[in-house]
């Protein structure tokens, strides 16, 4: 397994400060949040080299602008979220990442369109917005396939997304996308909300597992929970998984894009980064 940070949790902190942090504390990568224009591609290139490592995935970032919403029921907004998974995708190729991590729709919309008030009604546009996502992905996924990059599909809780919630539901998605380049990433902290047990959860994914984000059960760094973190890497262990453990750990703030900007939470990143990856290795060690 490989240890690595997503890099939103540090808002618009510059990149080298991030990097020579995660070589500090002896991680191997980084993830990016997907803002492609932020980057020049040979200036993080050029940091890998540096600091010795590597981009291991790219997170499609979908954070309520409908613009990037795969399974809106608009056909000129499903394009324009098309054309912003392409640019991750090219980003991720630019900086030889092999993941772009896609949430189907936008992450804080708890509803289809147009917020139907009846069960039939509910049902009908859920069904309706699973089926454009899908179609969407099939097509980012012909891009990917292209470019060598895989899309790996992760599922959000029921209080951030209304669409794909659980690891089975991420599993169904997989399977309806049908592309050798579309995968699950599954997310502890989701998982914590949505899967009963989400060790067994993983060994139900097995292979299809490719990448996974690491919190504890609050959002917080590994060991501030209720976490089993224990029977996560044993099941991990188990089916083989070589992909990234991407740490996302936050201040205890109700609104977590304010809480990754907080001036005043600063000095906890230097320490949720050495716990995350310490405890997770003790974790691993005793999986083995």
């Amino acid at each position: 397994m490989k240890y690595s940070i997503s890099n939103w949790i540090y808002a618009h902190e510059p990149l080298r400060v991030t990097f020579q942090r995660l070589q500090r504390y002896g991680y191997d990568g980084v993830e990016l949040v997907g803002e492609p224009e932020r980057y020049e591609i040979q200036e993080v290139k050029g940091l890998c080299q540096e600091l010795g490592l590597s981009v291991l995935s790219v997170l499609g970032w979908s954070i309520w602008p409908l613009e990037r919403d795969l399974a809106h029921p608009d056909p000129q907004m499903r394009q324009k979220a098309l054309d912003y998974a392409a640019q991750c995708v090219d980003l991720a190729a630019g900086v030889e990442a092999p993941i772009v991590v896609v949430i189907p729709a936008s992450a804080g919309r708890t509803s289809p369109i147009g917020q139907p008030d009846s069960e039939e009604a509910w049902k009908e546009a859920v069904a309706r917005e699973w089926s454009y996502a899908v179609e969407s992905v099939r097509k980012a996924a012909t891009y990917a396939e292209e470019k060598g990059v895989l899309l790996a599909i992760e599922p959000i809780n029921r209080y951030e997304s209304f669409l794909v919630n659980s690891a089975a539901q991420g599993l169904r998605f997989v399977q309806e996308v049908n592309s050798p380049v579309v995968r699950l990433h599954l997310d502890t902290f989701h998982m914590n909300i949505e899967d009963p047990d989400p060790a067994e959860a993983i060994r139900e994914a097995g292979s299809l597992l490719v990448n996974m984000h690491v919190s504890d059960s609050q959002r917080g760094p590994v060991g501030h929970g209720h976490t089993d973190f224990a029977a996560i890497m044993k099941a991990l262990k188990e089916i083989d998984y070589q992909g990234p453990l991407t740490m996302e750990p936050l201040p205890p703030e109700p609104n977590a894009l304010l809480a990754a900007r907080m001036e005043r939470h600063k000095p906890l990143r230097d320490a949720y980064a050495e716990e995350c990856i310490t405890r997770l290795r003790a974790y691993e060690k005793a999986a083995s």
